[in-house]
């Protein structure tokens, strides 16, 4: 996606940021179970945005990606905050509709979705028989790149995910037989390069060109290669291990999710996993070949909360005492300890939220009315900052500042942890310096929402309404939405 008439000239030239984080669980590339609703963890797939001014100094190559089954309350806006140059301020204008698409399969009440990745948005519909229809189009030229009216059949489909090699989607867990379908559709023409039916437990990681499969059926680690399904390397697995990608900063630079998923995220800097296993011992490894390059033992159980990012692995240890550990992948040598929670407190949604730090949540007991979202040196250890947020629901980095969604608003905090604004509805990134937002909930019946846009520091420019679209069943890159309607879908500009 270029980078052109979508910008405006920043208020201050300082005005700018660099997202680092991950979800998946919410891991930064992306994960994917079938039971698993939230995040994805992708390493090593899409171009880095055009956005992305600030190079990730790195000596290796990422190819990772993990894909697992209103009233403002303007707290002192000001274009003085510092941020890392590089992202300037979008040309928020009122939202229009530019283009509509008719569906490859007539929208029922079963699942639809839109996804866009760069210049491209892909949008499914399937019916009453569980057909299966994808549209590709080119959100630069508003055309229909092309339609495929026979991805395929399924009871119920689930979850899609773009990818530069094309789109791969899911279906639900079938009752008769247990496991889902994975098909991956190409770029080029929409047909399908190769199909592959998953357990209920299994895990999918998707790199540049080489998918991390954890069958927890027949007990095996694969290495698929992404545009034919062809084993590239394959070990027996009889402990069922857990896998993280590798993500840098880069890789939260661009759009993302509610839930913090990055639409597009920079892939091509780090190509290493992290293989957890059950004695507790870990290994980093080579996506495209599963060789192992360091290995410790005792670091993390299989259900530990573990993160790794930026040259660093995160382990939030479990247990009576909860504390969160940081190793350098590089040695794997002896860890620095970053936190240790209160006696009767939980931690959750371990997230890098900037330079060299590391947020989370921390609730006192079972209480998610205390929330408190806490920022912490994510090299030396010791807290930052620490701010009391309810019921948190995602954190999602945009550059040094961190979004907060909660259960029916969402918090923007600075670098500092000071809230800049408190908004109903949900909002989520655009880039490592803008914000979109919604007024209401994301739900999949046909509604529609205010938008407002924000860059970091700056007033919100109101865009007025989307109207008359399924809001959970829609993608975005920095200047456009793409919907699912009534019955057909939609492009609309924003930027």
């Amino acid at each position: 996606m270029g980078e052109k008439d979508g910008y405006a000239e920043p208020v201050d030239p300082w005005a700018t940021a660099e997202a680092a984080a991950v979800a998946a669980g919410h891991q930064l590339p992306h994960q994917m179970s079938p039971e698993d609703d939230v995040t994805w963890t992708i390493a090593g797939t899409p171009t880095a945005p055009a956005t992305v001014e600030k190079p990730v100094v790195k000596a290796y190559r990422k190819r990772v990606l993990i894909l697992v089954v209103a009233g403002v309350v303007a707290l002192g806006l000001t274009a003085a905050v510092v941020f890392w140059p590089g992202v300037r301020a979008l040309d928020f204008h009122p939202v229009e509709e530019i283009a509509r698409f008719d569906p490859a399969v007539a929208i029922s009440s079963a699942w639809s979705d839109a996804e866009v990745i760069g210049d491209r948005a892909y949008f499914a519909s399937s019916d009453a028989d569980g057909r299966l229809g994808v549209v590709a189009v080119d959100t630069d030229g508003q055309e229909v790149v092309w339609s495929n009216p026979a991805a395929g059949v399924s009871t119920l489909w689930d979850r899609m995910i773009a990818l530069p090699v094309g789109l791969v989607v899911f279906s639900h867990l079938e009752s008769g037989t247990g496991k889902m379908q994975m098909r991956v559709l190409g770029a080029d023409d929409g047909t399908v390069l190769w199909n592959r039916m998953l357990g209920g437990s299994d895990v999918v990681h998707i790199g540049a060109d080489t998918m991390v499969l954890v069958d927890r059926v027949e007990s095996r680690l694969l290495g698929l290669d992404l545009a034919s399904g062809k084993v590239r390397w394959e070990e027996k697995d009889p402990d069922s291990t857990t896998v993280v990608t590798v993500t840098t900063p880069a890789d939260l630079a661009g759009p993302a999710g509610s839930a913090g998923r990055p639409f597009s995220p920079n892939v091509s800097d780090d190509d290493r996993f992290v293989q957890i296993n059950s004695d507790r011992s870990v290994s980093v490894r080579d996506i495209r070949t599963g060789k192992i390059a360091k290995t410790r033992p005792s670091v993390a159980s299989t259900s530990d909360e573990v993160v790794a990012h930026d040259g660093r692995l995160f382990v939030q240890e479990s247990g009576n005492a909860q504390r969160i550990f940081a190793y350098d992948l590089e040695t794997l040598g002896e860890p620095a300890t970053l936190h240790t929670a209160a006696p009767a407190a939980s931690m959750s949604d371990l997230t890098p939220c900037g330079e060299s730090r590391l947020c989370f949540v921390e609730t006192a007991g079972y209480r998610h009315d205390k929330d408190q979202v806490v920022a912490v040196d994510a090299v030396k250890g010791g807290e930052v900052w620490r701010r009391d947020v309810a019921d948190v629901e995602s954190l999602t980095p945009v550059g040094e500042s961190l979004l907060v969604v909660a259960d029916e608003s969402s918090t923007f905090l600075d670098a500092n942890g000071d809230p800049m604004w408190t908004v109903p509805g949900v909002a989520v990134r655009l880039d490592a310096g803008n914000v979109l937002r919604f007024s209401d909930s994301l739900t999949t019946s046909v509604s529609s929402r205010s938008l407002s846009g924000v860059h970091v520091g700056d007033e919100a420019t109101e865009m007025g309404l989307l109207r008359d679209v399924r809001p959970g069943a829609c993608g975005w890159n920095t200047t456009v939405l793409a919907c699912v309607r009534e019955s057909d879908f939609a492009l609309f500009s924003f930027a």
